[in-house]
């Protein structure tokens, strides 16, 4: 039996017996003191790639980013900021909604059928504007009757007018009697009351027919639209609906026991639509409803490029005259720019130790009391005193060293409190 002789396996190659590592060629195989290294790169270079990828877990992922946070040299330099309780200044509040201040349901104070309707519902329209037309040929015809009964009475004014001077100078010279005079004189009178009365029918008849136009009394838009061509107007049913939105009229409920905490002048603070709207009271209604036991409380305000709408939702909110330290059970509350995000889950890098924990919390509402700097009020997850990071960078991960400085560094991207951490 042929017997093989014995050999090793160095550097992927096997060496027979006898044969020494200074026989073989140097680039057949590494020194062993080369090979802890070449192996490390090797292996960082992957667990890289494959981390930029999105391989791996969360954890994993944690580790290979440590790694090469490691390897670039030096904690990350972050700016701290502490967890704290506030007290807030006891505040009264209310629920309404917004409408238009200004405006108007035009119409018409005549019986016609509708000839053109131009308009139509979300159309911008001006003071003065033609919405809609009646049809006038009536009217016109009673303008031309009015006119012609104006020449007449006219007419007649002139003749009376010539005889009762005729009949002045007769008298005069004794040749009429007072009798003949004042039949002159009345009938010249007479006349000219029937040029004012067929004046006046004109006049009547002109109007009637302006009011076969039906046009907008403000500068606004066209919010409902009853008439169309064909239909029959009636006097004193609204024809269209016209809202200004420039200008909005908040209307809120105040119950009977908020009623000594504001009054006409106060400061308000109006919340609609995710915006903060500092106005005052412009008018409390001094009759209640007698179900609910409310009253009306109005304020103004300005939507010059029209972002409110009427029917929005609003909550007005005012200072009360105490301030009310809630001690122990006031939120916690952080910078909104610390917080970062990760679907549905919201978080803080909170120093600890060296290193930063990424710390999942519960968050409440946002709280816009320092201009320029809004914070967010904390639920859960987080105690008073804390350290938190302010406005992290993207590249921090859970359990990254730190160092904390007292300015914001240069870091490479920008505050991302809004990217995830993996």
């Amino acid at each position: 039996m042929k017997v093989t002789p014995r050999s090793h396996i160095i550097g992927g190659r096997r060496l027979s017996k006898g044969t020494s590592r200074s026989q073989t060629s140097p680039s057949a195989w590494p020194p062993d003191a080369v090979l802890p290294s070449a192996w490390l790169a090797g292996v960082l270079l992957v667990a890289l790639m494959t981390a930029s990828c999105g391989g791996g877990s969360q954890g994993h992922g944690s580790d290979l980013a440590e790694a090469a946070a490691g390897s670039a040299g030096g904690p990350f330099e972050v700016v701290l900021s502490t967890a704290e309780r506030a007290s807030f200044e006891a505040m009264g509040s209310a629920t309404g909604s917004l409408r238009a201040l200004n405006r108007s349901t035009p119409g018409t104070k005549i019986f016609g059928r509708v000839e053109v309707a131009p308009v139509t519902e979300g159309q911008a329209v001006r003071s003065g504007q033609l919405l809609a037309r009646l049809e006038s040929r009536d009217l016109q015809a009673a303008i031309r009757q009015a006119e012609a009964a104006v020449t007449m009475a006219e007419a007649q004014l002139e003749n009376a007018t010539v005889h009762h001077q005729r009949m002045v100078d007769l008298h005069g010279r004794g040749s009429v009697t007072d009798k003949n005079l004042e039949d002159a004189t009345a009938r010249f009178r007479t006349a000219a009351a029937e040029v004012d009365g067929a004046l006046a029918n004109l006049e009547a008849a002109r109007v009637s027919l302006e009011h076969t136009d039906i046009r907008s009394p403000i500068d606004g838009w066209v919010i409902a639209k009853y008439l169309h061509a064909g239909d029959m107007a009636s006097p004193g049913a609204p024809a269209f609906e016209i809202e200004d939105l420039r200008t909005l009229e908040v209307s809120a409920e105040v119950s009977e026991s908020q009623l000594a905490e504001v009054s006409v002048g106060d400061a308000l603070n109006v919340s609609v639509a995710g915006r903060q709207i500092d106005t005052e009271v412009l008018l409390m209604v001094p009759s209640g409803d007698r179900r609910s036991r409310t009253f009306t409380l109005k304020a103004e305000l300005d939507n010059p490029d029209g972002d409110l709408r009427p029917g929005m939702f609003a909550r007005v909110a005012w200072r009360l005259e105490a301030t009310q330290e809630l001690g122990d059970a006031a939120p916690v509350l952080i910078d909104a720019a610390a917080v970062v995000r990760n679907g549905q889950l919201e978080g803080v890098y909170v120093a600890d130790d060296g290193h930063l924990e990424l710390r999942w919390i519960k968050t409440g509402g946002r709280l816009e009391d320092r201009p320029g700097a809004a914070r967010i009020r904390v639920l859960s997850g987080l105690e008073p005193g804390e350290a938190y990071v302010l406005s992290p960078s993207a590249e921090l991960f859970d359990g990254a060293p730190y160092r904390a400085v007292t300015a914001p560094p240069p870091a490479v991207g920008s505050g991302a409190a809004e990217e995830a951490a993996s």
